[in-house]
């Protein structure tokens, strides 16, 4: 799976903390510091990283001059642990600045450097499917800032992926059903399956590569779905902007990545959810499974990508003639 998993969500979480403290009114609580956690443990990443930072309550300043603190976002006097509930064993982490772990963080309300995340290797870390972890967030006194725990998931396989099968072409029809269907840990709960389109693109004699993202569908419970084949043309036809009748088009190859969560991924997303749409009472909702009154999510994740996939005769040919995407100039 991506280490990618470690920037997701996290922003939204902070970004809610932050918000709620407005210029407009006078802070009467005193300081207090607040830790918030994103961390996902999946066996399948080379490495494993979690962002640890501080929500930062300050009668005298405002919320959105403290975010662009660097001295007031992190924590410089913590360590992070993971332990294996079991054995009792933990393992500590290391501070690394992500922007040197090419994970270089956006520009926006927060200051953006350092980027510091907390990082230890595959190698390092003994992740057992199955098995209870806790991430522990101490004091360098010893004192326990926060708490969670997870249970890790088994990794996907080739072989979970029974539909489309591992030697199969991808057969996208205008008149019939595509089925994208998998077998994994019951404790893997919520799940995003999307495809990827690499095709080579030739204009004025220069040929150039471009990939797009379809994301068929995100946060479902589902293992087993189903959509129409023409949604693929015209995702395609919508996801190539430009129309130019010069441009010639070469499909390469496709990849199919499943991404799925644990339990409080799940609750994370629904629980954010709960709240939202015309009869709602306008309140944010929050969800956290960090002890002592810190905010954030820690949980496991497992993914697999398939590459190299090929497209059908057929289904060429429809890309090529095919009234949705015979504009885009695919030979």
């Amino acid at each position: 799976m991506s280490k990618i998993w470690v920037l997701i969500l996290f922003t939204l979480v902070f970004h809610i903390v932050i918000s709620s403290c407005s210029n407009d009114f006078e802070l009467t609580e005193p300081e207090s510091e607040i830790p918030v956690v994103y961390g996902m443990l999946s066996p399948s990443d080379t490495a494993i990283y979690i962002r640890v930072e501080r929500a930062f309550i300050d009668s005298k300043t405002s919320a959105l001059t403290l975010a662009k603190d660097i001295s007031k976002l992190y924590f410089n006097n913590i360590s992070v642990r993971i332990q294996q509930v079991t054995t009792g064993k933990e393992f500590t982490l290391q501070r690394v600045d992500g922007n040197s772990e090419g994970y270089k963080r956006s520009q926006g309300a927060f200051g953006d450097a350092p980027n510091y995340l907390y990082k230890i290797r595959k190698s390092d870390l003994t992740l057992i499917p199955g098995q209870q972890y806790k991430i522990k967030i101490l004091k360098n006194d010893g004192f326990v800032l926060s708490e969670a725990m997870t249970t890790i998931l088994n990794p996907l396989k080739n072989e979970d992926v029974t539909s489309p099968n591992p030697s199969a072409l991808l057969s996208f029809q205008n008149n019939a059903d595509f089925r994208v269907r998998w077998f994994g840990d019951n404790n893997a709960v919520i799940h995003n399956v999307k495809f990827t389109f690499f095709i080579k693109e030739e204009k004025d004699g220069k040929l150039s590569d471009k990939s797009v993202v379809w994301d068929v569908v995100t946060n479902t419970e589902k293992t087993d779905i189903t959509f129409n084949g023409r949604s693929f043309y015209e995702f395609i036809q919508g996801a190539l902007i430009d129309k130019n009748p010069g441009i010639k088009r070469y499909f390469q190859n496709a990849s199919i990545s499943i991404t799925s969560g644990g339990k409080e991924l799940k609750e994370y997303v629904t629980i954010g959810q709960a709240n939202l749409g015309i009869t709602s009472s306008g309140e944010i909702p929050r969800y956290t499974n960090l002890s002592n009154g810190a905010l954030g999510i820690f949980s496991s994740a497992t993914s697999i990508t398939r590459n190299n996939i090929g497209l059908t005769p057929i289904t060429l040919d429809s890309l090529r003639r095919g009234q949705i995407t015979k504009s885009l100039n695919f030979q």
